[in-house]
């Protein structure tokens, strides 16, 4: 069976990642299957789409005649990303590798296209939310957010006003970030400065990617992160949503999300 080694670059990274019993909790979410469609290469859509009423296992050598002739390098990355995803499972034959995707996966996207779906949770109507936010009103308050979250995490003594994050959490943002040797104030690291110099998509993917990979030493599991999350990439920018359908591990979630200025929590009036 092809072994492919899956380094955290990216979100669907840190999804394929994850163990294949917590995986395949994932694909249960019709949702989920559809954000991690839209993931994908493009190539490896169309092997998904092509195969998802095909309910035997497909050889290797029929994939490959789906493969325009200059395609191999493009097949080789669409087959290594369905199976670190678990999308596809590979069957080791005597005679030659099959392919098949994985049942759990193929049943809820056929449903979810077949018969969409109620979106994990529906704005709430405009009689009831306070005023909403202009949009350039929610990036002045991300940047406002973002740039308060990282002088707490940079200069803890120097920020205003802490974050929600526990101790424990900013300590593993600020882990090769920050050195501090007893009775010295802290300074930062190459690393540091190296942070410091990075736009700002790539220092909060650095941050997402230490708060996903450290949640279960908060007591949070790593898959229903993960799967919160990506429901949340089906909500429409600038609606308002009822924190109150939210289960106590989400609550503290969209809490710390608000904190590194991903969303604005208000009040009903």
């Amino acid at each position: 069976m092809p072994q492919v080694r899956i380094i955290a670059k990216n979100f669907m990274d840190m999804v394929a990642s994850l163990p294949a019993i917590k995986l395949d909790m994932l694909y249960r979410n019709q949702f989920i299957c559809e954000a991690i469609l839209r993931s994908l290469p493009p190539l490896a859509k169309k092997y998904v789409l092509q195969m998802l009423y095909i309910d035997v296992p497909i050889t290797s050598k029929s994939l490959m005649e789906w493969v325009l002739a200059d395609g191999s390098s493009k097949h080789k990355v669409a087959i290594d990303r369905l199976i670190q995803l678990r999308i596809l499972e590979v069957v080791d034959r005597k005679k030659e590798t099959t392919y098949k995707l994985n049942p759990t996966f193929q049943t809820n996207l056929r449903k979810h296209l077949v018969y969409g779906g109620i979106l994990p949770r529906e704005p709430m109507p405009s009689s009831v939310t306070a005023r909403l936010p202009t949009v350039e009103e929610l990036d002045e308050y991300a940047l406002d957010k973002w740039e308060r979250f990282l002088l707490q995490l940079i200069s803890p003594g120097q920020a205003e006003t802490a974050t929600s994050f526990s101790s424990s959490m900013m300590r593993i943002f600020q882990r090769g970030l920050i050195r501090q040797r007893e009775k010295e104030a802290p300074r930062l690291t190459e690393s540091g400065f190296q942070f410091l110099l990075m736009d700002t998509n790539a220092q909060l993917w650095y941050i997402i990617r230490e708060y996903i990979s450290n949640s279960e030493e908060q007591g949070v599991d790593q898959a229903d992160l993960i799967a919160f999350l990506l429901e949340l990439s089906f909500h429409t920018s600038g609606q308002a949503y009822n924190i109150n359908t939210l289960t106590d591990d989400q609550r503290v979630m969209i809490k710390d999300l608000a904190d590194l200025g991903l969303v604005k929590l208000q009040q009903v009036p």
